[in-house]
């Protein structure tokens, strides 16, 4: 469509009805002489409801996205066999929205607010999710909100295993007793890891003489979540030597495993990385994680590889995220501070922890 074309529909004095109908021919949106045929709107409170009849051979197209700039206003484009939904929102999505503390069933969490309402994530129906997008953009402030909010509705029953890439600095400082190890390097994720590895093996072998298969057919409580903070930095590279290669090469085998093997023991992966490559994510971890969220990337290339479609390139909100399942959804992120947090878990401040992170010259992880 034209940049006149685009003008045009905006200024025209038209419903919005009209303007939909107005750029499906301006896209050539048809089959042979047939064009989507509305035969239905449904009025709510927030939104306006337009379905077309589409005929066959026409599918869904990417160039519809024009119709949030035609309308100016946020539109929800759903196709379902030869029907298409176009879903025209009366409010935008807020730019910034509090975490609101509040308990939540197993080991689910309000992980946004999308158009349609709160968004909540049940990590024992998904356990394992990827995380992408740069610096400063909101992805670990979503990871302190997945530790904070488990840690609040399951103090007893939540462990985390942190793999800290920025040196630390980020968790570090939240030492509570369900935080079971930090590490703030590669080669200390090489020792939490190892250490992990034969916890899995111990738990698998104890699901064997149970006769277990997964953890939600029993009555085991516990969750284990390994949290890793930009794991690109566990990518090896030419110019390190032979062992730390190796080791990281080990990092990325254990991660692997954990997203193929380790859900049905109770072991729940949130991968997070800046920009999303084949080598910064590995595949086997991408394949496995059934939940993929995006905050801005920098190209429609990072954008396919972090969520298996375009739309993250953008984004240009903090806080701003796409949530992909089965479905996608833009989501805001409830924020969440370092000092709320501490506040808020005073009482579980382990000694041991801060005594490993005075020493992070001397300890080992694992």
């Amino acid at each position: 469509m034209s940049a006149f074309t685009l003008y045009a529909a905006t200024k025209w004095n038209k419903s919005d009805k009209d303007k939909i109908k107005y750029t499906f021919r301006n896209l050539n949106y048809k089959t042979k002489d047939y064009e989507p045929r509305h035969f239905k709107t449904h009025r709510t409170n927030d939104y306006i409801l337009y379905s077309y009849h589409v005929p066959y051979g026409l599918v869904d197209d990417d160039k519809l996205q024009v119709l949030e700039k035609v309308l100016n206003k946020p539109v929800k484009i759903t196709f379902a066999k030869t029907k298409l939904h176009i879903k025209v929102y009366k409010h935008s999505l807020p730019i910034n929205i509090a975490y609101n503390w509040i308990q939540s069933d197993g080991w689910t969490l309000p992980i946004g607010q999308s158009l349609d309402g709160p968004v909540m994530h049940d990590f024992d129906k998904i356990p394992h999710m990827t995380i992408a997008g740069m610096t400063r953009h909101g992805k670990t402030v979503l990871l302190k909100l997945i530790l904070s909010h488990l840690i609040y509705c399951n103090p007893d029953d939540v462990e985390f295993y942190i793999i800290d890439l920025k040196g630390g600095l980020e968790f570090s400082q939240h030492n509570y007793k369900q935080v079971k190890k930090v590490a703030s390097s590669p080669l200390q994720a090489y020792d939490l890891l190892k250490d992990l590895a034969v916890d899995i093996e111990l738990d698998m072998a104890h699901f064997k003489q149970k006769g277990y298969n997964n953890v939600l057919n029993t009555n085991i409580k516990r969750r284990k979540f390994i949290i890793v903070d930009e794991g690109a930095e566990l990518v090896p590279h030419k110019y390190m030597d032979k062992e730390e290669r190796k080791k990281l090469d080990y990092c990325q085998y254990a991660l692997s495993n954990i997203a193929r093997v380790s859900g049905a023991l109770g072991y729940r992966l949130v991968f997070a990385t800046q920009y999303p490559t084949a080598d910064t994510l590995p595949r086997q971890i991408k394949q496995n994680a059934d939940c993929k969220i995006s905050f801005r990337v920098p190209t429609e290339v990072a954008s396919r590889v972090a969520i298996d479609d375009q739309g993250a390139q953008d984004i240009n909100i903090k806080g701003r995220a796409i949530y992909r399942t089965s479905d996608k959804q833009l989501i805001q992120v409830p924020y969440i501070s370092d000092d709320e947090i501490k506040g808020r878990f005073k009482e579980y401040v382990s000694s041991t922890t801060k005594t490993a992170e005075r020493r992070t010259d001397t300890v080992e992880f694992g």
